[in-house]
C-alpha cells in the first residue's frame, strides 16, 4: 500500500455500481474467501469485507475510515507482504487494484489474496526437494567410497600375503598396479565433486572454441559407435575464448557418453557452435543435440543435480552433467537443457567470449573479469 497522496484522475472508463446497490455489493462480497478493500483517493477506507479484516489483522470496525494509504494502481497482479500483523508476523498477498466509482465519487478497489500458505507450501518443497538431493549425494558418495576404500584395503591385505610369503616381483607389482588403479578413481569422484561444488581450480587458456571441438572428432567416433552419426555445425565466426581446454573437452566427452546412452547407440549426435548475433551479447554456444529418448519436465528439472541419474543401478552416477555445469558455471558461463520425449535432447553450453579493450594488447573476458 502507498501512504495517502493526492487524488488521482478520474478515468472515463472507470467501473461504475450504478447497477447494484452499495448493499448488493456488500452481499456479493461479504462471504468472498479473497480480500476487498475500497478506498477514498487519499486513502481512507470506505468499505472491507471479512476476508480484508483478517488479511490486514484488524477489526472491520476499526478499519473503516481508517487512513491505510491508497493502494497503487496497476490493474496486474502484485504480490507484497503486509508487515505488522497482530502477532508481529508478515503475511503474503496478491493484489490487484482497480479505479471505481462509489457513492459517486472517485475511488480505489484493490482485491487481496492471501497467498501465505502457498508460499510456505513452496518453501517446504524447495526444502523437501534440497533435502532429498542431499541424502542422494550422501547415500552414493559413501557407497562409492566404501567400494573404492575396499579395493585399497583389500590390495594392501594382498601385498602383505604377498610379502610375507616372499612372492615374486611380479606378481607385487600387480597388486600395487590395480591398488593405484582404485585410488585413481577415488581421485576421479572427488575431482567430480569439486567440479560440482565449484571449488577445483581451472586452468584457463586462450581457445579456438571449432579447432578443439574438430580435434574431438575421432574421438567422438570411436565413443559413439558405428550406429551413432556425428555431425558438426561449426559457425566460422566463433571468436576465441578463455577457458580450461581439458576440462572443456571432459564436458564435451560427457554430454557425448549421455546422448549415446540416450539414443540406445542408434541416432545422429550434432554438434554446433554459433557466435552471437549481437556484439553486446557476452556469450559464444556450444550446443550437443541427440536423436534419443528425451526428458520429461521432472527429470529436466534433476538433470543437473549431483548423482540425479535415470541409468540402472551401476551404470551411471549421475556425475556427468553436474560436472559439466560446476565446470561451466565456474568459468563464467551458463547451462541450459531443451529437451522433448521420444524426440531427443540438446544441451546448450553458454560460454564467456574474448573481446578486445582498448590498450596494449588487452584481452577480456566478456563482462568485466580479467583474463
Amino acid at each position: 500500500m502507498s501512504s495517502a497522496g493526492s487524488a488521482h484522475p478520474a478515468l472515463a472508463d472507470a467501473p461504475r455500481f450504478s447497477n447494484i446497490s452499495q448493499s448488493g455489493f456488500r452481499l456479493l462480497v461479504e462471504n468472498n474467501a479473497d480480500g476487498v478493500l475500497v478506498t477514498n483517493l487519499a486513502g481512507i477506507v470506505l468499505y472491507a469485507n471479512p476476508a480484508a479484516a483478517q488479511i490486514l489483522g484488524k477489526p472491520e470496525e476499526e478499519l473503516l475510515d481508517f487512513p491505510i494509504g491508497r493502494p497503487l494502481v496497476c490493474g496486474e497482479f502484485v504480490e507484497i507482504a503486509i508487515p505488522n500483523l497482530p502477532n508481529g508476523g508478515v503475511r503474503d498477498v496478491e493484489m490487484r487494484v482497480v479505479e471505481i466509482v462509489w457513492e459517486g465519487e472517485q475511488a480505489v478497489l484493490a482485491s487481496l489474496r492471501d497467498i501465505s500458505g502457498r508460499r510456505a507450501e513452496e518453501e517446504r518443497r524447495r526444502q523437501s526437494l534440497k533435502l532429498e538431493a542431499i541424502g542422494r549425494l550422501t547415500a552414493v558418495v559413501t557407497h562409492d567410497f566404501k567400494n573404492l576404500v575396499a579395493v585399497i584395503q583389500s590390495g594392501l591385505r594382498l601385498l602383505r600375503g604377498q610379502l610375507s610369503r616372499g612372492a615374486d616381483i611380479e606378481a607385487m607389482l600387480a597388486i600395487i598396479d590395480e591398488t593405484e588403479r582404485g585410488v585413481a578413481r577415488a581421485e576421479d569422484l572427488a575431482r567430480q565433486l569439486l567440479t560440482f561444488s565449484r571449488g577445483q581450480a581451472l586452468s584457463p587458456e586462450q581457445v579456438e572454441l571449432n579447432d578443439l571441438i574438430g580435434s574431438l572428432v575421432k574421438l567422438f567416433r570411436h565413443l559413439l559407435g558405428a550406429n551413432v552419426e556425428l555431425r558438426t555445425a561449426l559457425d566460422p565466426k566463433v571468436e576465441r575464448i578463455m577457458i580450461d581446454a581439458t576440462q572443456l573437452e571432459v564436458a564435451l566427452l560427457n554430454l557425448a557418453v549421455n546422448a549415446r546412452d540416450a539414443m540406445e547407440g542408434h541416432g545422429t549426435l550434432t554438434i554446433e557452435t554459433a557466435a552471437p548475433d549481437d556484439d553486446q551479447e557476452p556469450f559464444v554456444r556450444v550446443s550437443v543435440r541427440d536423436t534419443g529418448c528425451g526428458m520429461d519436465a521432472e527429470v529436466q528439472s534433476k538433470a543437473l543435480e549431483p548423482f540425479f541419474t535415470t541409468k540402472s543401478d551401476g551404470s551411471g552416477t549421475g556425475l556427468g552433467l553436474s560436472q559439466v555445469y560446476g565446470f561451466v558455471t565456474q568459468s563464467g558461463g551458463h547451462v541450459r537443457i531443451e529437451s522433448q520425449v521420444g524426440k531427443g535432447t540438446a544441451v546448450h553450453l553458454l560460454l564467456p567470449r574474448l573481446i578486445s579493450r582498448p590498450g596494449p594488447s588487452t584481452l577480456e573476458l566478456e563482462g568485466g573479469a580479467a583474463c
